[in-house]
C-alpha cells in the first residue's frame, strides 16, 4: 500500500517569525558593527578592520540560524506520526 502524502502548504507562524528575525539581523547587525567599530575602535582609518568585524558579525548570525534550524523539531518526522496514531 503506498504511503499517504499529505500536502500542507501553510507556513507556520513561528518559522516565519524566525526567518524574518534572522533576516533583519543579517541585514542590520553587520552594518551597525561596521559603523560602530569604525567610529569607536578604529578612529575612522580602519575600514578594513571594520569590514572584517562586519563579516564576522554576519557569520555569527548565519551560524546561529543554522544551529536554530538543526535544533528545530521536524513536524513531518516518522516518530511524530507514530505518536499521533
Amino acid at each position: 500500500m503506498p504511503a499517504k502524502i499529505v500536502e500542507d502548504n501553510s507556513i507556520q507562524t513561528h518559522i516565519l517569525i524566525k526567518f524574518v528575525g534572522f533576516s533583519i539581523a543579517l541585514f542590520t547587525l553587520p552594518l551597525l558593527t561596521y559603523y560602530w567599530t569604525l567610529k569607536n575602535w578604529f578612529s575612522g582609518n580602519g575600514t578594513i578592520y571594520a569590514g572584517i568585524a562586519a563579516a564576522v558579525a554576519a557569520n555569527i548570525v548565519l551560524t546561529l540560524y543554522v544551529i536554530v534550524a538543526f535544533l528545530e523539531k521536524d513536524d513531518n518526522s516518522p516518530e511524530l506520526e507514530k505518536k499521533q496514531q
